[in-house]
């Protein structure tokens, strides 16, 4: 009996949070928006009394019309989401150590020897939900689970949601796990799962009857020796893993659905993914375009560059390829920008041919973040950008799955 990990999942994050700043919303189906009155857009996420009409993540606005005729829908606060993210962090951090933050509604913690039997580490669970309700707000809930290992940590966590907590211990394995299906599991997707039902494994009490010999011929590496283990409780340490991307997407609200408006949001994404790169010093060798023309016809160029954090360099590259934007397509609805092959400041070497002026032009472009760091980000900023950044609509600030935004680098305290 060893449960050494607990796995916090919060329940409809967003959802949760705006029904508990907003009493009116409580015990109504909840959609979270991008932006109120665009009926082409979709739900970023969906209280549960909205999920019982079948409206999920990623259900569009009329189809969530249909499918729940009472549902009220909210435009997303991410500025509000990441300071109760906040909150919660330092309030679970004062009951159990919070190893490590998946995401903006997950994370998890390592329980030390003396927390690990069943009923000291049920009290710890209870011990962070009392915390929550008190101290945070009783509409903001978590589904924790225990378990062995993160893995299995994970997967308690949504045996029984909303606001539940469920063990799984070697005792319960692995009968437990076959209510799960394939799709379920942290590293399945969609081609591993194909592979599995090639190999005629087609649920999960197939895959934990399953060798690990024949896991490894399916994953075709150590993953599927170390989703064997996983399985079994064995608490496999974590891959390390390097940051690829940095980039930003961006419906374009109505005002800005124009050549020029578009051009101006790339540029305000561009120097918004400059402003992380470099605050996190990463150099980025390649930049990738993609516009959505209409609703039907997608774009997309890419080039590529010796590894810069210059915001100057890239823009240039961002204007050569715009200027092959194809001709005769209708006005753009949605933009985004992706910098790639990134490479850490411990690993580059400067360019020898690089321009006379660039060192003084980076000096001046930290000079630039310090500023809008303290003033907000549209402070100051090259002049592509410009009717993007007066507008408070365009490339707003958003949270990804796997990125919760620094509100040091993208607040706009003119807003606040």
């Amino acid at each position: 009996m060893a449960l050494r990990y607990l796995f916090i999942d919060f329940d409809s994050f967003f959802a949760s949070v705006e029904q508990q700043f907003h009493p009116e919303l409580r015990g109504r189906p909840v959609g979270v928006v991008p932006s109120l009155g665009v009926e082409t857009t979709c739900c970023i996420a969906a209280s549960y009394e909205a999920k019982a009409f079948g409206v999920k993540t990623g259900t569009g606005v009329r189809e969530a019309r249909a499918m729940c005729p009472g549902i009220v829908f909210v435009e997303a606060g991410h500025s509000n989401y990441v300071r109760v993210h906040e909150r919660i962090k330092k309030r679970i951090h004062e009951i159990i150590y919070v190893e490590a933050v998946l995401s903006i509604d997950e994370m998890y913690g390592r329980l030390p020897q003396h927390w690990q039997p069943p009923e000291v580490a049920r009290g710890k669970a209870l011990e962070i939900k009392r915390g929550l309700a008190g101290e945070i707000g009783e509409h903001i809930r978590a589904s924790i689970g225990l378990a062995p290992n993160r893995f299995l940590a994970k997967l308690a966590s949504k045996l029984e949601k909303p606001d539940g907590l469920t063990c799984i211990d070697f005792d319960d394995l692995p009968e437990k796990l076959y209510r799960f299906e394939l799709s379920d599991i942290t590293g399945i997707g969609r081609r591993i799962e194909q592979r599995l039902h090639t190999a005629r494994i087609m649920d999960m009490e197939a895959l934990c009857a399953a060798s690990r010999r024949k896991l490894h011929r399916i994953w075709g590496s150590i993953d599927g020796d170390r989703m064997w283990y996983a399985l079994r409780g064995v608490d496999v340490p974590p891959v390390a893993t390097q940051r690829s991307t940095i980039g930003h997407s961006h419906v374009l609200p109505p005002r800005l659905r124009t050549f020029h408006g578009a051009h101006a949001t790339l540029h305000r994404m561009l120097q918004k993914a400059c402003l992380r790169l470099r605050a996190m010093d990463y150099f980025a060798g390649h930049l990738l375009v993609g516009v959505k023309f209409g609703f039907d016809l997608r774009w997309e160029a890419q080039t590529y560059c010796f590894p810069t954090q210059d915001s100057v360099v890239l823009g240039r590259l961002l204007n050569a390829l715009w200027a092959q934007r194809p001709e005769d397509v209708p006005e753009p609805t949605k933009v985004s920008i992706t910098l790639a092959r990134l490479e850490p400041l411990g690993g580059h070497t400067p360019s020898l041919f690089a321009e006379d002026n660039q060192p003084r032009r980076m000096q001046l472009q930290h000079a630039m973040d310090a500023i809008n760091k303290k003033f907000g980000g549209r402070t100051l900023y090259y002049a592509d950008a410009m009717e993007a950044q007066r507008s408070k609509e365009a490339a707003p600030m958003r949270i990804a799955f796997n990125h919760i935004p620094d509100l040091e680098l993208e607040r706009d305290r003119r807003s606040t």
